[in-house]
């Protein structure tokens, strides 16, 4: 389904708590878009400030991850999931493409496993394999 204006609205909050990050992590040294936001992820990791709240940062890291597939990607848009009686937001390609990602679910995974730096790769990755499957 489409976002409701609350999603696209909190979409766009999030998008701010992103900039706020990559400007509290950047060291310094403002790198550009998700490349950016792939360093202050590694810094917030290597000092250790995910102690009390991760989701926040995890939220909105998510939020640009799912933000820079949109704009890579032509015919691609966020979409609210409907799922066990759940909702999530999503990315896909549909109807041109039969992809569906969930980047909270990405991001949530690399926070488990304390993988400092993902976003970049991981947006080059699934632009390539959409763009294989586009032929």
């Amino acid at each position: 389904m489409e976002l409701t204006d609350d999603e696209q609205s909190w979409i766009q909050a999030q998008l701010a708590v992103v900039d706020r990050f990559v400007g509290d992590y950047s060291s310094g040294q403002v790198l550009a878009g998700l490349e950016g936001v792939d360093h202050a992820w590694a810094r917030w990791l290597e000092r250790g400030d995910d102690a009390e709240d991760p989701d926040t940062i995890i939220n909105a890291v998510a939020v640009a991850l799912g933000q820079a597939i949109v704009e890579a990607l032509d015919g691609f848009s966020w979409v609210t999931v409907f799922e066990d009686g759940e909702t999530d937001l999503g990315v896909t390609g549909l109807p041109g493409v039969d992809v569906l990602i969930f980047p909270a679910d990405l991001v949530a995974l690399e926070y488990s496993t304390r993988t400092s730096s993902f976003l970049v790769q991981t947006r080059d990755h699934l632009v390539e394999s959409v763009n294989d499957l586009r032929g």
